[in-house]
């Protein structure tokens, strides 16, 4: 993967910690109120996330290795699940199938245990964080995952890929990923009545059988109530459907099928790769998340031979104009760099930085947000310390408490999705 660029340390990512510092310890219960203000024990406050947890709630999501999957803890017995709903990663390496989605013998249910986190600023935000013991394939880079008021996000298990291709075509290089991105909901919405509308969207993905090529996705799209839609690529202002209507599926999530990918034509083979829309629920929006499953298949005994491999995540937002202020507090994700993240917002200015560090200013990236939107819903990004109108430039999107980023950096395309905490 393409290491993240920093900023080189100056006073202004300085101030500019400093002001996220101060905004997440107010939002933790570190400041806020007159002196006036009645004192509040620390019990009566607020919590960022549930008080307890149990596998009767199942949080449904994406990953950035484009795997339709729900993730479930328990919070008293301290253990994590994780089941493989719809998935293109292999089990074993050399291989392409079966994928971790294969439900053989139970084998798509991953488990383990919880360790509480501990790395955090506050004890506030300790709380609702957790490790998942075993499911990094690198013990210094464990999986984590930030838990809210009806979404989790952060990071599940990891797999090793690789592959020798077939009929000449479709190699894949030995790569390991630690852990992949996710974010998931309590409660989605399958209803395409309510789900319907003109909406912008972004994300990142990887073609394994392309040397991962890295692709980022900018476009919009309008979503009528049937499931049929219409994509334009922001880059090329080309339009066209994809794939098939999206159809109500009873994981809770949207399927199209033949979903055509960014990289365009596939490795091997048509068009095979599929793409969800899982619509969270939260704080009365949807937030619509698509991840595109790739389609990789070396036997007729398993259907057409092909590789449409790619794979990925992104989100979309109503087209509809953000309110400078609105949007103002902490969110927290992982990148397309498999790095931890929180990003501090407020009003014009956001400094993202990373969670277990957040003292180190080396590491906070400082921006400078435009509401003007020349599109409504797009609100674009530049880099604090450069000159105005200077590379790197981005987008964010905002909807139900979560925030979609694209950037454009010389390494490539760089994304994240942030969930609100407070």
């Amino acid at each position: 993967m393409h290491p993240i660029i920093l900023p080189r340390p100056s006073s202004a990512p300085a101030r500019a910690l400093a002001v996220a510092a101060t905004a997440m310890l107010a939002a933790c219960g570190g400041g806020g109120g007159g002196d006036d203000a009645p004192a509040t024990p620390t019990a009566a406050q607020t919590r960022l996330c549930p008080a307890a947890l149990d596998y009767n709630t199942t949080f449904t999501g994406g990953t950035g290795s484009g795997e339709l999957v729900k993730v479930q803890i328990d919070t008293s017995r301290m253990t994590w699940q994780v089941t493989f709903l719809d998935s293109s990663v292999p089990r074993q390496t050399g291989t392409v199938q079966p994928t971790r989605s294969d439900p053989t013998n139970g084998r798509n249910v991953l488990r383990g245990t919880l360790k509480a986190e501990t790395g955090l600023p506050t004890e506030k935000l300790n709380q609702c964080a957790f490790e998942l013991s075993g499911a990094s394939l690198d013990p210094n880079r464990p999986a984590k995952l930030f838990v809210g008021e009806g979404v989790a996000g952060g990071t599940i298990p990891g797999a090793r890929i690789q592959f020798n291709g077939v009929l000449g075509a479709g190699a894949v290089p030995d790569t390991t990923f630690p852990y992949f991105q996710f974010i998931g909901f309590a409660q989605t919405e399958t209803d395409l009545s309510k789900i319907a509308g003109q909406y912008h969207g972004t994300g990142f993905h990887e073609v394994p059988s392309k040397q991962f090529q890295l692709v980022a996705q900018d476009y919009r799209m309008a979503l009528a109530a049937d499931g049929s839609f219409t994509v334009c690529d922001n880059a090329t202002n080309t339009c066209e459907r994809k794939g098939n209507n999206f159809v109500p599926q009873p994981s809770g999530a949207l399927l199209s099928t033949h979903y055509k990918a960014e990289s365009q034509p596939p490795t091997l083979g048509s068009t095979l790769g599929k793409a969800y829309l899982i619509v969270g629920k939260l704080r009365g929006q949807l937030v619509p998340i698509m991840i595109r499953v790739g389609y990789a298949n070396d036997s007729l005994a398993n259907g057409p031979l092909g590789a449409d491999d790619e794979i990925g995540i992104g989100m979309m937002a109503p087209a509809v104009a953000v309110t400078e202020g609105t949007v103002n507090g902490e969110y927290v994700g992982v990148d397309s760099n498999f790095n931890y993240r929180v990003t501090a917002l407020v009003g014009a200015a956001a400094t993202m930085m990373d969670p277990f560090r957040p003292s180190d200013a080396s590491l906070a990236i400082p921006y400078r947000l435009d509401f003007a939107q020349q599109v409504p819903g797009v609100v674009r990004t530049s880099r604090r310390e450069a000159p105005a109108g200077s590379a790197p430039t981005g987008k964010l999107m905002f909807t139900g408490g979560v925030f979609g980023f694209l950037e454009q950096r010389d390494s490539g395309p760089y994304f994240t999705v942030g969930a609100f905490v407070q």
